[in-house]
C-alpha cells in the first residue's frame, strides 16, 4: 500500500449523504468481510468514517489504527451540527477547531477520549492551538468495536498513505500511537523519519512526558512556533 509523491484526490468527498456511509470503491471488500467477521469485528458502516482528524499540513500527526467505537457515537453521528462538522474534516475546510473532537461546543464521546489523551499537551499550549496544530491519521477509517487482524486492504487507504507521506516531507513531529509494523510496512519511510516517536505504552496512548519521553517537548515546540496558528 505504497502512495505517490503526487498528492491524489481526495475520495472522502465522494462519501454517501445516507447510510451505509461507505465510498463505492471500499463497499465490495467491506460487505465480504463482514459476511464472515465477528460482531466484534464487523464494520459498522453506519456511522460516518473518521479517517483522519485535522489539519492536513498540521506540524504535528498522530498514527493510530481505526475509529474505534462506544455506545455513543451513533447519538453523535446523528446530530446535524456535529455531523457537519465531521464532513467538513473529511473536506478538509477550514474550521476553527481543525481537529473538531476538540472543539468545546460539540462534547461527543469521541471528544471525551481525545481531550484526555491530549490533556497533557492542552495543558501546556491550549486547546485551539493543538486542534490546529495536530493530524491524526487512522490505518483504517471506519469504525469497528475492535480492530481484526484480516480486516480488508481498501483503496481509499491510499489515500491516508499519502497524507503521511506528506507529513514526512515536510518534515513534521510523527508519533506512532499504535500499529508501528502496518504504518512502517504501508510507509517504508516512516523507518528512517528523523521527528518519529513511540509512545512507552500502546494500551495508554495519551502524549505525556511519560509516555513519549523523547517527544513531548518537541511536540510541545512545533505547537508554540508562531505561523503554526493559521488555519488552512
Amino acid at each position: 500500500m505504497m502512495g505517490s509523491a503526487r498528492m491524489p484526490s481526495n475520495p472522502w468527498v465522494r462519501l454517501r449523504d445516507e447510510a451505509p456511509f461507505v465510498l463505492p470503491e471500499d463497499r465490495p471488500a467491506i460487505e465480504d468481510f463482514n459476511r464472515h467477521a465477528k460482531s466484534e469485528h464487523k464494520i459498522d458502516v453506519s456511522l460516518l468514517p473518521e479517517p483522519f482528524v485535522g489539519r492536513p499540513d498540521a506540524p504535528v500527526v498522530l498514527l493510530g489504527l481505526n475509529p474505534g467505537w462506544s455506545e455513543g457515537d451513533a447519538e453523535w453521528h446523528r446530530k446535524a451540527d456535529f455531523a457537519r462538522l465531521l464532513r467538513a474534516n473529511l473536506a478538509h475546510e477550514p474550521l476553527q477547531y481543525p481537529f473538531y473532537l476538540l472543539d468545546p461546543h460539540q462534547p461527543s464521546s469521541g471528544g471525551t477520549w481525545w481531550s484526555r489523551r491530549l490533556r497533557p499537551l492542552i495543558d501546556e499550549v491550549g486547546r485551539e492551538t493543538v486542534a490546529r496544530g495536530v493530524l491524526c491519521v487512522e490505518f483504517f477509517p471506519y469504525h469497528s468495536r475492535r480492530y481484526s487482524s484480516r480486516a480488508p486492504k481498501l483503496p481509499s487507504q491510499g489515500y491516508s498513505v499519502a497524507l503521511v507521506m506528506a507529513a514526512i516531507d515536510r518534515n513534521a513531529v510523527v508519533v506512532m500511537l499504535r500499529s508501528v509494523d502496518r504504518w512502517t510496512r504501508a510507509v517504508p519511510g516512516l523507518a528512517t523519519h528523523r521527528r518519529r516517536f513511540v509512545l512507552q505504552s500502546f494500551q495508554n496512548v495519551t502524549i505525556s512526558p511519560r509516555n513519549c519521553p523523547q517527544g513531548f517537548e518537541e511536540i510541545a515546540r512545533e505547537l508554540r512556533t508562531p505561523g503554526m496558528r493559521r488555519s488552512t
